[in-house]
């Protein structure tokens, strides 16, 4: 659920009704609130969540402030903020719209038995709002409990709702039926619209074995990132192929993402005694032995991945990610070439290449330099090798070029963080001070991450 999602009832009706000046809100609350609204409009969050928190200190009585704040900080990320500012809501009477906010910050942290615990409360104050059952349905199936999130996912249905609610419902019902009843997957996805996963059901029904068509659909999703639904399927692939390693060691990757490495590793091990020449599985072992630590033994796991498939550019990638996390530069920087040389033509390994140099600060006048302007050569029409490109030409003092190509970067994407935040770095150094404090703000107010954000506004601290 986004933070649109939880934008309606009290708050819109409220906020009309305080524009329309039909109750006693003092003036400045209500223009406080209008002058949030306006920023909020332009994704000028910073300054909209400062509005906010003035409209919620003049009038404690009302919830549409802290409801507003818990939105915005919903669309960047920052659950336990946004978890605050909902029950600040709630504390004001805020009724559904809070319950609903509080629910999804406390899903965006992970805790699902609490974001389920906050909607079973939405539900008893509104047993008739499908958005309820569409957030029980997503804990449902983040939690492993498929015949009940479709059961909540029909309910939502059955409620005639807004249209953003409807799409998001068919879309999770076509995720559940890809292989059970693909007929009724493919009239969920259609209604969602979702053409993405239509070519994955049209892909997944032109296998000819269950086993095949589970393991497509378990692949397609994990590339997706939809963990839960990834593993329903790969869990699946190894219960219809048991002679088949592949279906175990996507598994297993699919459970370490999940953070479920005991089982991770056993399925590895089982994978590998069924298939001792599976280069995937390797693959997936070695970036098990890197997450939980042992960077030799990771080394290992993909030296015997790229034996059995020298030419995978995803296995050199991850071999120089190890030696990276070993401080051994030099070698890293042979693998990412490596990985770049066997794909000439793939920007993202070029991006990779360049991005290694300039992070690392590492030979970025006759490396990272060099890696950027061929980036932008291989890709002209891409913001993030523009981005890429002015930010090594500020770190090779060359501040001019920097700013150009930075502002070539922002014109493809205006919504690239990074690029803010490069641009606002240089203009940090080389002024105007306001062009500086502009674009770091938009780099605090876009990122999701926060990678940005901490060091946007350090910067800002520092020009104040």
């Amino acid at each position: 659920m986004s933070a649109t999602r939880v934008r309606m009832g009290l708050g819109i009706v409220l906020l009309g009704v305080l524009m329309l000046g039909l109750t006693p809100y003092p003036r400045d609350f209500v223009e406080a609130v209008r002058r949030a609204e306006t920023h909020r409009s332009a994704l000028e969050y910073g300054v909209a969540l400062e509005s906010y928190r003035l409209a919620a200190h003049i009038d404690p009585r009302t919830p549409l402030p802290c409801q507003r704040q818990g939105e915005i900080l919903l669309q960047q990320h920052r659950w336990a903020e946004a978890e605050v500012a909902f029950a600040e809501a709630s504390r004001r009477q805020g009724g559904l719209e809070a319950l609903l906010g509080r629910g999804e910050s406390q899903a965006g942290r992970g805790d699902w038995a609490a974001a389920i615990h906050t909607w079973l409360g939405a539900l008893a104050l509104s047993p008739k709002e499908p958005r309820v059952y569409l957030a029980l349905g997503r804990a449902a199936i983040a939690q492993g409990r498929f015949d009940e999130a479709q059961q909540r996912l029909e309910r939502t249905l059955s409620l005639q709702p807004l249209p953003e609610t409807t799409r998001e419902a068919h879309a999770l019902l076509g995720r559940l039926l890809l292989t059970d009843d693909p007929a009724a997957a493919a009239v969920h996805l259609e209604r969602a619209g979702d053409l993405d996963l239509l070519a994955v059901l049209e892909a997944v029904q032109a296998q000819t074995s269950p086993g095949s068509k589970a393991l497509l659909a378990g692949v397609a999703l994990l590339q997706r990132r939809e963990l839960p639904l990834a593993c329903h399927y790969l869990e699946q692939a190894t219960v219809a192929t048991p002679a088949d390693a592949r279906p175990r060691a996507y598994l297993a990757y699919t459970l370490d993402q999940l953070g479920e490495t005991v089982a991770a590793r056993d399925l590895l091990e089982q994978a590998l005694q069924i298939d001792v020449g599976e280069a995937m599985a390797y693959y997936f072992l070695g970036l098990h032995e890197r997450d939980v630590g042992r960077l030799k033994k990771a080394q290992e796991a993909f030296e015997q991945a790229l034996r059995l498939d020298p030419e995978n550019a995803a296995f050199h990638v991850e071999m120089a990610e190890t030696f990276l996390l070993l401080g051994d530069y030099d070698h890293a920087e042979e693998w990412y070439q490596a990985a770049a040389d066997l794909e000439g033509d793939n920007v993202d390994l070029n991006l990779l290449l360049t991005r290694f140099y300039l992070d690392r600060l590492y030979r970025v006048m006759d490396g990272g330099l060099p890696a950027a302007q061929s980036t932008v050569a291989l890709a002209p029409e891409n913001a993030q090798a523009h981005d890429l490109l002015g930010w090594a030409y500020y770190l090779t003092g060359r501040p001019l070029e920097a700013q150009q190509s930075l502002a070539t970067a922002l014109s493809l994407d205006p919504h690239l963080v990074s690029a803010h935040y490069h641009l606002g770095s240089v203009y940090a150094t080389t002024g105007p001070q306001a062009l500086a404090r502009q674009h770091l703000q938009r780099a605090a107010d876009l990122d999701t991450e926060g990678y940005y954000r901490r060091r946007a506004l350090a910067i800002l601290a520092d020009l104040e």
